[in-house]
């Protein structure tokens, strides 16, 4: 979904959504445009979850600040920042271990995966990735920034159907490893 406030700029990502046919001339194509159309399946399962939003969020937000709650006081890690002036989603619950603990992401993983805690790592850095480095981009760049949290950081199991029990589970867990 893209929203915007320019009546132009909507018609223009309308094109490109729809292969960038001419309006005038169908198969004709004076830019590259892409096949974005939504089924009516996918059209159907957007607006069933639109009419849910508030609900989802308010679910997604007691996640976090639940996690936040029970995890504030472990100093091995680093959370997720909420600021006055912005509302996070949580649309996963992301920390960092701390470097000075000798643990990076992936042994953390490991270690609650024994525990019967599933996480996913966080994204690579563009720099990082293989098919831009094959394309001769970000040759040579370092951005120790998103390298460190690349590296540090973890999501915990944050869907909709966690429950209180599980929440509790998985920070017992991460308390046991990173204690």
């Amino acid at each position: 979904m893209l929203l915007v406030d320019d009546d132009a700029l909507a018609a223009h990502a309308r094109k490109l959504r729809n292969l960038s046919f001419e309006p005038a001339r169908r198969f004709l194509h004076r830019e590259m445009g892409f096949n974005y159309r939504l089924t009516n399946l996918q059209a159907a399962l957007g607006l069933a979850q639109l009419e849910r939003i508030d609900e989802i969020v308010a679910r997604k937000r007691w996640l976090g600040q639940a996690y936040t709650e029970r995890l504030r006081d472990l100093e091995a890690i680093e959370l997720q920042v909420e600021e006055s002036w912005a509302s996070s989603v949580f649309w996963m619950y992301g920390l960092l271990i701390k470097e000075e603990t000798g643990l990076d992401a992936v042994t953390l993983a490991a270690r609650l995966a024994e525990r019967g805690v599933e996480t996913r790592p966080f994204f690579l850095g563009m720099h990082e990735q293989p098919v831009l480095l094959e394309r001769g981009l970000f040759a040579g760049e370092s951005y120790p920034v998103a390298e460190r949290i690349a590296r540090q950081g973890l999501y915990l199991p944050s869907g909709l159907a966690l429950d209180e029990r599980q929440l509790e589970r998985v920070v017992s867990a991460l308390r046991e490893v990173v204690a």
